[in-house]
């Protein structure tokens, strides 16, 4: 297996986030590349990875056994580009290595790239409609593939399949504890479910599950809200924003989902205190005719930036914070998100529209404060002034210093940064 990627991962000691084999925090930006093992054709796999790395992105999320998204499943799981399928005589306790030799080589192709591979063993239709993975073989496939794969860097399991485990617990419990056994606990596992719920309200405290995942689907105005309430679970477990509205998906109540939308769920998630977020693209997935061109749309490219704007900063270290935006936080569609660093040395506020807010400098523990825009389209930035903050002036309590900001005229959406000078 390659070795370009320094893995596996793993849970950090404080419960919030992941961190790589050398300790240095890993961000998690995905990709929902569903169809990957299965149908995309060798080159355009090497193709998909090589985009996504160039853009930013650190993660794909791909399925092993597929047959097809919800509602458009196609019996057996499908074989893949040279024919193999993944279960000889469709019984997942006897998979076929030919298949899992190529959905090796993609994971070393991923490696290569620094992406990580968030893998399903099979969509929850095999689990919860055809009633291939049972409570007898479950554990059996599971440990098979955790076994096959445990040397693999760059690994990170995702159990279920977008589907409610209600009336299945037993299976998809064998299957965690199926990867964990083979393994020997190398990889992280999480879970995927239909929107809009999270992995959370069936697994948390179960002893296979290491972080938190949140689909959000049409429901992508609650995506703040859904990040911030599993952030506040004991114990403490990484969450992850892994599916929400597609960039030009047609089928979603509130629609359309344009880049803006792509970023303000992107954003929501990260300042509501999230580990990841794993954005997607409607032609892309379904591979629908041209679906190569789905990689360069402009949401793809501006969620990809995050890496870079984020990853400059400690990231890791932001707590959520409301309280920074003194009026004007908004709601629903338009809701601007605000967080700080732990040491309350800087601060970074997603205003989701063209709007007026007023911000609290005092939030930062320091006598000035140097505020900066960001346009989340390009990265532009912008100098927004150097001001008091109220603190240390040498009074028994801090003045109150609020700001009012207004986003740079024919910017849809902006990023403001205040850091103490």
């Amino acid at each position: 297996m390659a070795d370009a990627f320094r893995g596996p991962l793993k849970v950090d000691a404080s419960g919030r986030y992941l961190v790589d084999s050398a300790g240095t925090p890993f961000l998690w930006l995905g990709d929902t590349g569903w169809p990957m093992f299965a149908e995309y054709p060798a080159d355009a796999a090497e193709r998909y990875l090589e985009n996504r790395a160039k853009k930013g992105f650190t993660v794909v999320q791909s399925v092993l056994a597929w047959g097809k998204g919800s509602g458009f499943e196609a019996g057996p799981p499908l074989a893949n580009c040279r024919g193999e399928v993944p279960w000889l005589n469709g019984n997942p306790a006897t998979p076929n290595p030919r298949y899992f030799d190529h959905a090796a080589h993609l994971l070393e192709a991923a490696a290569r790239h620094g992406i990580v591979v968030a893998a399903l063993p099979a969509w929850g239709y095999y689990v919860n409609e055809a009633k291939a993975v049972t409570a007898a073989n479950a554990r059996e496939y599971g440990r098979w593939l955790g076994n096959r794969f445990k040397a693999a860097p760059n690994l990170v399991w995702v159990n279920g399949g977008d589907r409610i485990p209600l009336g299945f617990e037993e299976v998809y419990r064998e299957l965690g504890r199926g990867l964990r056994a083979g393994d020997g606990g190398a990889h992280p596992i999480t879970c995927h479910v239909p929107g809009p719920l999270s992995s959370s309200m069936f697994w948390h405290r179960e002893d296979w599950l290491d972080l938190n995942m949140i689909q959000t689907w049409g429901s992508w105005t609650q995506v703040h809200a859904m990040v911030t309430s599993d952030r506040g679970l004991a114990p403490p477990k990484p969450v992850i924003h892994g599916e929400g509205a597609y960039e030009d998906g047609p089928e979603y109540p509130d629609g359309p989902i344009t880049p803006l939308v792509c970023r303000r769920q992107a954003w929501w998630a990260f300042l509501a205190g999230a580990a990841g977020h794993t954005y997607g693209q409607n032609q892309m997935w379904r591979m629908e005719p041209g679906w190569e061109k789905g990689l360069d749309t402009p949401g793809a490219a501006q969620v990809g930036l995050i890496r870079k704007l984020l990853g400059s900063r400690r990231w890791w270290e932001l707590v959520p914070d409301q309280s920074v935006i003194a009026s004007g936080v908004s709601s629903e569609r338009t809701l601007n998100a605000a967080a700080r660093g732990q040491d309350r040395s800087w601060a970074i506020i997603y205003l989701a529209s063209q709007c007026d807010v007023r911000l609290d400098p005092g939030r930062i523990l320091a006598k000035r404060v140097r505020t900066t825009w960001i346009d989340p389209r390009s990265g532009e930035t912008k100098d927004a002034g150097t001001f008091e903050t109220g603190n240390l002036t040498g009074a028994v309590f801090p003045e109150l210093t609020a700001r009012s900001f207004r986003v740079p005229g024919y910017w849809e959406d902006a990023l403001l940064v205040l850091e103490a000078t």
